[in-house]
């Protein structure tokens, strides 16, 4: 089958400190992370998104917009404070979200590009609990008023700085 090409907005998100808590107990740590997941991939689906991965404590997802990508990571990070509000602080998971969107390849259910990439980057410096996303997926998304500016960052492989806003829940 050949390379497909489309625009997608694609999310990134992993636990903030999933090996310490696994560390501490992984067969809980695992009991609520798969809890999570169940309740991520309903939400994911609400916004009309897929699951492209579920590995270990790490999810990637895609939308067909911005706005439901968007309006997804908020709805999964108000989920996760819900579910953390009567934990105790070795029970709470807290999500990294990184967002981007733009022109895909795809294999099948496979992703690859830039986009892709990039959200994983966002993630990766995303704040626990936050969601972090470049200034180009908020003009796209039509949503400024909702993100704290936080200046520019340069990404391992990413030609250009990126100039980044974050929401933290």
């Amino acid at each position: 089958m050949p390379l497909q090409h489309r625009h997608a907005t694609v999310m990134n998100a992993d636990v903030a400190g999933y090996t310490r808590l696994i560390w501490n107990d992984a067969s809980r740590t695992v009991e609520l992370l798969l809890t999570c997941q169940a309740q991520i991939g309903r939400l994911v689906a609400e916004f009309g998104g897929r699951i492209v991965d579920f590995t270990g404590d790490n999810l990637l997802a895609e939308f067909p917009s911005e706005s439901s990508g968007l309006r997804c990571a908020f709805a999964v990070q108000h989920a996760l404070a819900d579910f953390n509000r009567h934990r105790v602080q070795s029970e709470q998971l807290r999500l990294r979200i990184g967002l981007h969107s733009g022109r895909l390849l795809t294999d099948g259910e496979r992703l690859f590009g830039t986009t892709v990439n990039l959200a994983a980057r966002l993630q990766n410096a995303a704040p626990a609990g936050g969601v972090l996303v470049s200034n180009t997926f908020v003009e796209r998304a039509g949503r400024t008023d909702m993100f704290v500016p936080g200046g520019h960052q340069r990404f391992k492989h990413i030609l250009g700085p990126i100039w980044l806003l974050t929401y933290t829940y």
